[in-house]
């Protein structure tokens, strides 16, 4: 009986100890990255940024940079870091810090998004935009510029789909706030096209639309949503806008949401266009020892 109790000790033992030797699980943790909760007086709701800063932040106290401000970054922001990386990488945009519009965990997201992103109401949890572009301009935006360094000369505003049809909506609403604007699949049949008459309304009255703006949709995406963004990208196309630096794009083979790797890709590469640094890419410098 003995023997048993002491081999049945031993087994245990083992048991124990191979359990405590298997390695510790870990969350995966975006580094450099903080969440900034803001309770806003103007939407008179909770929401949460997530800032993203460049790998040079730390080491340049007294710089500032460019701010890209990206919605639904409950989503995007894995998208937006590794796209951030690559990009810097190969030296084609500037260094920048990164804001992601989002909200607390506990928030009804669909819901949230819904109210701040759309400037027309389709009904009464709709068509709050205007609160939400003050938001961004009168707390978010000074918040970012005094406590994190960003510049206030250059802020971009991108989306997809309803954070799309915010970006543009942007441009009308707060002219000359953001110097650039990525649409990626904007939701512009929103409201019975409601996007078309505040682009005919603004022409009415103003000659200039200032900024570089980035437009696209995917090919294969569901023809009562994509068509609407054909006859929007023309019919701004066809305003000449003085001041207005406007790529259309469409990508071939991809859906409603499989367009945001290349869109911000190639959204971020046009906005930031005149401001890409000089030097060797990434593999240039890898290959040749280039500095």
């Amino acid at each position: 009986m003995y023997k048993k109790y002491v081999l049945l000790l031993v087994v245990l033992l083992g048991i124990s100890l191979s359990v405590s030797a298997e390695p510790e699980v870990r969350k995966f943790v975006l580094n450099s990255t903080q969440i900034v909760p803001i309770q806003s007086k103007i939407t008179g709701r909770d929401h949460e940024l997530v800032v993203v800063f460049p790998s040079s932040y730390y080491s340049n106290p007294d710089k500032k940079y460019p701010v890209l401000y990206f919605l639904d970054a409950y989503w995007d922001a894995p998208l937006l870091v590794s796209t951030y990386g690559n990009l810097v990488y190969d030296n084609v945009v500037p260094e920048f810090i990164m804001v992601g519009l989002s909200y607390p965990s506990t928030a009804s997201y669909d819901k949230e998004r819904r109210i701040d992103y759309t400037f027309a109401a389709v009904d009464t949890l709709s068509g709050k935009s205007g609160l939400f572009l003050d938001f961004i301009k009168k707390e978010a935006a000074p918040l970012i510029e005094t406590k994190f360094r960003g510049e206030k000369t250059d802020r971009v505003i991108a989306g997809n789909s309803l954070g799309g049809l915010f970006a543009i909506t942007a441009a009308y609403q707060a002219p000359d706030f953001f110097t650039g604007y990525i649409a990626l699949s904007p939701a512009v049949s929103w409201a019975e096209n409601a996007i078309f008459k505040l682009d005919q309304d603004y022409a009415k009255s103003h000659k200039a639309l200032n900024g570089r703006m980035f437009v696209s949709y995917g090919s294969t995406e569901y023809h009562t949503f994509r068509d609407p963004i054909i006859q929007f990208q023309k019919q701004l196309a066809g305003r000449k806008y003085q001041g207005l630096e406007l790529l259309n794009y469409s990508m071939d083979g991809l859906d409603h949401t499989g367009v945001k790797g290349d869109g911000y890709v190639r959204g971020l590469m046009w906005v930031w266009k005149t401001k890409k640094p000089a030097g060797p890419s990434g593999l240039e410098r890898a290959i040749t020892g280039a500095k």
